[in-house]
């Protein structure tokens, strides 16, 4: 993101947002396999508690912080968009040298999941 106005910076949000649904949305039907069906509650409990779902913790955590900085009067506007973007560019990167245990989960879901290649696709656009 080469400058943070607030319409470039809802773009990347809105996109963020996508790609952690789809994320979330590929992990439940993991979870599923296996615990069988969970209603929206049960797995919300499971996304908040279980160790299994940390992973998604640092995009979530982005997302905050982008929230945070759309926010009317934050003296971070400028700033913390910028930081956001480059560490995103970093989780999403695609290499083995990423953060390891995001890394690993994304590069899994992303090879299955041709949702997944969009949404990632509709993030980097958005990083400009």
């Amino acid at each position: 993101m080469t400058t943070a106005t607030p319409e470039r910076c809802a773009a990347l949000r809105t996109a963020l947002l996508g790609l952690h649904r789809h994320l979330i949305e590929l992990e439940r039907r993991e979870y599923e396999k296996l615990h069988g069906r969970q209603s929206a509650g049960e797995f919300l409990q499971v996304m908040a508690y279980a160790e299994s779902m940390r992973w998604l913790e640092p995009l979530s955590r982005l997302i905050v912080m982008l929230d945070e900085a759309l926010e009317p009067g934050n003296a971070d506007a400028t700033e913390a968009p910028q930081v956001v973007a480059g560490r995103v560019r970093e989780m999403l990167k695609l290499e083995a040298s990423a953060e390891a245990d995001f890394s690993s989960h994304y590069q899994r879901h992303f090879h299955t999941s041709p949702e997944l290649a969009m949404a990632h696709a509709a993030v980097i656009r958005a990083l400009g």
